[in-house]
């Protein structure tokens, strides 16, 4: 049984020493990096590719950071640019469905190659997968929310006409 359970632990420790060793820089990196200007121009790059799928500008920031580190990580930035930014329900939304499918692509893939994974498939499928999903939401909640406008029974949540989500101004009237 003392053997199994060493090689287990030896090998939970060889595991978590790889991801700390993915995760910690990629954290460094980020803070060193999100005020520059190469960051800003990604920034424009990743709002311009997000266009097709109903996304502003508003959203690139926390969208971008959503993507690259991960949903836990970029939540800071994520609420942050919500409240700052007073984004409407439509773009909030259109975000949340997209990061819930694709967040933290570099370190969740970092990690997936590190045991043997291949990269276009781990990266390549997540994308195809997320786009699609998040721009058929989008056009549900679209319909839906022409639907719900004419009868009275919903708010328009057609792009930057969502309501202000900014503290003191949510759903119910709270933060």
């Amino acid at each position: 049984m003392w053997p199994l359970l060493s090689e287990f632990l030896h090998g939970s420790f060889r595991l978590l020493l790889r991801v700390f060793i993915i995760v910690v820089p990629i954290m460094v990196v980020l803070e060193l990096f999100e005020g520059s200007r190469p960051f800003r121009r990604l920034v424009r790059l990743w709002a311009r590719l997000m266009k097709p799928l109903g996304m502003t500008e508003e959203i690139a920031t926390p969208t971008f950071v959503g993507f690259l580190f991960g949903i836990a990580y970029g939540g800071g930035v994520i609420i942050r640019e919500t409240r700052r930014r007073r984004l409407s329900r439509r773009q909030v939304f259109l975000m949340s469905a997209f990061l819930s499918q694709v967040h933290a692509i570099v370190e969740d893939s970092l990690v997936f190659i590190a045991l043997g994974a291949a990269a276009l498939w781990v990266v390549g499928f997540r994308l195809v997968w997320a786009t699609a999903a998040t721009a058929l939401l989008g056009a549900v909640a679209a319909v839906a929310a022409r639907r719900g406008q004419g009868r009275g029974n919903g708010p328009d949540v057609s792009p930057g006409n969502g309501p202000d989500v900014s503290p003191g101004n949510g759903p119910d009237g709270h933060e």
